[in-house]
């Protein structure tokens, strides 16, 4: 299993709030209302990477630590 880098991007976040009900152990919401990281330990990659495809903005981005590949969002999704 990869070391993953998981990022939110405000500048697209809306606060829709899926990614804290699918996985309140990893998301939470700032004081604007936004999606930010608790950690990502302990999280099989799968279930990250699921959650993010959730998020109606595309604002999660999920990559490898290590190579930098990108396992969500796909190129074609980034906007």
């Amino acid at each position: 299993m990869s070391k993953l880098r998981v990022t939110v991007n405000h500048n697209k976040c809306v606060g829709s709030q899926l990614c804290v009900q699918f996985l309140p152990a990893v998301f939470k919401l700032n004081e604007k209302g936004q999606s930010v990281i608790i950690t990502t330990k302990e999280i099989d990659q799968q279930s990250i990477i699921s959650t993010a495809e959730q998020c109606p903005q595309c604002a999660i981005k999920v990559l490898d630590a290590d190579t930098g590949e990108v396992f969500f969002p796909p190129a074609e999704l980034e906007f």
